[in-house]
């Protein structure tokens, strides 16, 4: 049985750890891989046995200076035992020995050790021992969550050593393909050991929680929604810098809180463009729950990727594109205000709209208006109080935005051409009896709805320039087009507008880097 080293036995297992120590002090990452013991009132032979994965040449020349130091103990008097024992009857040159504790009667009590070979790289390494690697740190992981202190790289004592209880319990939490077997991850070698030790430690750290899960290429999240949302975002609405999913996010594992599988899996598969993807992932790895007014509330802190790079004796552990707090906020705010900006319209002044999502002011707006001068049209909304170049949306950008996010019968532009003063009277005449309409409709400022001011108000639009017209238009069948979308729907447009001019990234997701 696995469990705990009787008081009797605990002498001689410490002097064992303290002899794999003095010989490996560099190699072996849990001296202890995997091992049982007996309760204190057994009588059988074998009290504890134990297995110690090693450099496979190597397992010979560690078995005897193992021995040797053992030896050197009992002769000094610092261990009560009666020696040594190395290989089997038939076979001396078995990689094992047996510490002899005592004499009980005519039967010996011992601690039997086993010197594995540990998996390293070389032909037994490549895409496979990379697999047992990413899955070694799922797997520590989930040990060091399931106990009350942190995991050791030197035990010292058998309560700091790891059972094959343990490893089987971390596995079982682990979800994914090509899952190696628990051997696999106790043979795997003393180096990558140690990085997952004192990996799982630092994550456990920083991150901290409870109820989670461990993903490694799951066919749901990882190698499923997460995969299947980049490839269905990562060029969205308009082409990006990402090489590859590596580039967007290279996690090799992630934790994701149980009981939120499903739920997480529904949000991915319903983002449609890189911005809300990456809004998405924020929101499920900050530790603040925030509100969404414009759509379904993503749970805070329930799905965390972590990038694997090999450790040394000490870790890091790097946020990689951090959430952007008062962004991320912001972005959870956002509401389409159809009243404040039908307050905010003019009728003959600004070529203008503005488009509000917050309060009753423009301060929380896109300008929607020309940016072409007399000369072109160039129709944009500019996310106001931004500078950077990228608060600007061009008008095809948007258009592509909002169908790549699912919506339809998005407005097009009307050509500045059609929309010059001294263009044919029939196009000029639909050009200016859509903004009489739409002017009308939403009782802009300074405009007279009367019957008997038609004529005069058609004046005033058709003694305008070409500029203004389309600049004009273009605002207004955007604004009837978000006004005619409900105001759920209408909301989240404007988040999807807001989560892409905002943005300051090269369109890279949030995850931790370990290294």
């Amino acid at each position: 049985m696995a469990g705990t080293v009787s008081n009797r036995n605990e002498e001689g297992f410490s002097a064992v750890l303290e002899a794999f120590q003095s010989v490996l002090p560099d190699v072996v990452a849990v001296p202890m891989s995997s091992w049982t013991a007996e309760p204190e009132d057994s009588d059988k032979t074998v009290q504890v046995k134990a297995k110690v994965h090693v450099p496979s040449g190597e397992r010979l020349k560690i078995r005897d200076k193992v021995v040797d130091y053992l030896e050197r103990l009992i002769d000094k008097g610092q261990l009560n035992a009666i020696g040594t024992i190395v290989g089997k009857k038939n076979q001396p040159n078995k990689e094992q020995f047996d510490l002899i504790l005592r004499q009980e009667g005519n039967k010996s009590q011992v601690i039997r050790i086993e010197i594995k070979p540990e998996q390293t790289g070389g032909a037994r390494g490549g895409s496979d021992n990379t697999t047992i690697q990413e899955f070694a740190l799922a797997v520590f992981l989930a040990i060091r969550y399931n106990k009350f202190n942190d995991l050791v790289y030197d035990p010292s004592s058998s309560k700091e050593c790891l059972t094959e209880d343990d490893y089987i319990y971390g596995l079982s939490m682990v979800d994914g393909k090509q899952k190696p077997s628990v051997e696999k991850i106790i043979e795997l070698d003393g180096t990558w050991k140690r990085s997952c030790v004192e990996g799982a430690n630092k994550i456990y750290k920083e991150v901290g929680g409870k109820g989670w899960r461990f993903l490694r290429g799951d066919a749901q999240l990882d190698d499923g929604s997460i995969k299947k949302a980049y490839m269905r975002c990562k060029d969205k609405p308009e082409k990006t810098n990402l090489a590859d999913e590596n580039k967007w996010n290279p996690s090799d594992i992630w934790m994701v809180k149980d009981g939120c599988q499903q739920m997480l899996q529904q949000m991915l598969d319903a983002e449609g463009t890189i911005d809300c993807l990456n809004n998405f992932l924020d929101l499920a790895f900050t530790d603040t729950q925030y509100t969404n007014k414009s759509g379904k509330d993503v749970p805070a802190k329930s799905l965390i990727g972590i990038s694997l790079k090999k450790l040394g004796k000490t870790v890091d552990l790097k946020v990689m594109n951090p959430v952007g707090k008062e962004r991320l906020k912001k972005a959870q705010g956002v509401i389409f205000n159809k009243n404040a900006c039908i307050q905010s319209l003019t009728s003959f002044s600004a070529m203008d709209v503005y488009l509000i999502y917050g309060n009753q002011n423009r301060t929380t707006s896109f300008q929607a208006r020309n940016f072409g001068g007399k000369a072109k049209g160039d129709w944009k909304l500019e996310l106001v109080g931004v500078t950077a170049a990228q608060g600007k949306v061009q008008g095809q950008v948007a258009r592509d935005l909002m169908e790549d996010a699912g919506f339809s019968n998005v407005p097009g532009e009307p050509t500045f051409a059609d929309c010059d003063p001294n263009a044919p009277v029939s196009k000029k005449k639909k050009i200016t009896d859509e903004i009489y309409n739409l002017l009308k409709k939403y009782k802009a400022k300074d405009f007279s709805t009367a019957k008997n001011e038609e004529g005069n108000m058609k004046t005033q639009i058709n003694m305008k320039d070409a500029s203004w017209r389309y600049s004009k238009l273009c605002g207004l069948r955007f604004l009837d087009w978000l006004s005619g979308l409900g105001a759920g729907r209408a909301s989240r447009a404007m988040k999807e507008l807001y989560l892409y001019a905002s943005s300051q990234t090269d369109k890279s997701s949030v995850h931790f880097k370990l290294f």
